[in-house]
């Protein structure tokens, strides 16, 4: 999974990019996170292939977003759910396209990239303004460390969460809806 302050800044930027798309932002937010909490979900439930609709392992992941869109509890006009969808997206472009080469490198190490998010959180909740959301339910989740990532580039971190949050989330559904997630480049 991308880092919650990655998914903070997207969620951030998508609001601001693209006015009045989402109405209730606290919800949106939540919906943003909720993957990585597990917060609707049983006790029974919680782990991330689910919350994923995927396959999720120690070095690897699979997110399937054509299963989320086909769930019949999700209702993608719901503010909390364009959240979801955005934060799947985020995943699946993290690990499959644009950081590829960085999740490789990090399975063949059996390293995690916990290290190089908590190098840049200071620097990405700073520059998205992302602790004016009420993450309290995060917050022991997101640790501060002056060090260099191992795997993390800032500038490409930056880059994507701009491409991220470019994404018309409505265009994107259809698109998957239409043309399955092949089409996602």
């Amino acid at each position: 999974m991308a880092g919650f302050t990655i998914h903070l800044a997207v969620g951030e930027q998508y609001i601001e990019k693209h006015t009045g798309k989402i109405k209730d932002e606290k919800e949106f937010i939540r919906g943003i996170v909720a993957p990585d909490l597990n917060e609707k979900m049983t006790d029974i439930e919680k782990n991330k292939s689910k919350s994923h609709y995927g396959k999720w392992e120690e070095y690897s992941s699979i997110t399937n977003i054509e299963q989320f869109l086909n769930d019949k509890n999700v209702n993608i006009n719901e503010d909390y759910w364009k959240g979801y969808f955005l934060h799947l997206l985020t995943d699946y472009y993290f690990y499959n396209i644009d950081f590829l080469k960085e999740s490789n490198e990090i399975a063949k190490a059996k390293d995690h990239f916990y290290h190089d998010y908590d190098c840049l959180n200071k620097y990405l909740i700073e520059k998205y303004d992302v602790s004016k959301y009420d993450i309290w339910t995060i917050r022991k989740y997101i640790n501060v460390i002056s060090d260099n990532p191992k795997y993390l580039e800032i500038n490409k971190v930056i880059k994507f969460i701009g491409k991220i949050s470019d994404f018309d989330i409505e265009t994107e559904v259809k698109i998957i809806k239409e043309k399955g997630m092949g089409e996602l480049k």
